[in-house]
């Protein structure tokens, strides 16, 4: 019956909905999945050498792991607030680093999400904005199509 529950939410209702697995992630609604899969094509057009991310990797990661550490059981075990809703902003910008190298796109709501993880947080029992530097995005894609070989995007790594 679970089964069939998270089956009917995934596929008619149109919502996103957040997971923690080491990371805390938003995982978007279809709609902002598909905009995200059409932003793939657009990159591959341009430079094939690129590997888009699998549909169901596609995610905005809220908060690293290392800051998450000390609440991992807290969070694994709580009912997490709804998400607000997002959206991408259609500008694709690259990140290159040493060999690597990820397209990816912003959310434009990073106000709203900054505040969802410090709801999150507070109701946790940690400090708000534990990653000051964070800017929401989703990777689109990458030179393997490994979610993890994307660089990790923050206000520190752009100056």
């Amino acid at each position: 019956m679970k089964l069939l529950l998270e089956n009917w939410r995934k596929h008619l209702l149109k919502e996103a909905q957040v997971k923690f697995s080491g990371i805390l992630k938003l995982m978007p609604d279809p709609d902002v999945t598909a905009e995200a899969i059409r932003l793939q094509g657009q990159i591959i057009e341009q430079d094939p050498e690129m590997v888009p991310l699998p549909e169901d990797k596609l995610h905005v990661t809220l908060a690293h792991q290392s800051v998450l550490k000390p609440f991992r059981k807290i969070l694994k075990n709580m009912e997490l607030p709804p998400p607000p809703s997002v959206s991408l902003n259609p500008k694709i910008k690259i990140a290159v680093e040493g060999d690597k190298k990820s397209y990816f796109v912003e959310v434009n709501e990073q106000e709203e999400l900054r505040n969802y993880i410090n709801e999150v947080m507070t109701m946790a029992g940690g400090a708000p904005d534990p990653e000051p530097g964070r800017i929401f995005h989703i990777s689109l894609t990458n030179r393997t199509g490994n979610p993890g070989d994307s660089i990790a995007y923050t206000w520190e790594f752009m100056k």
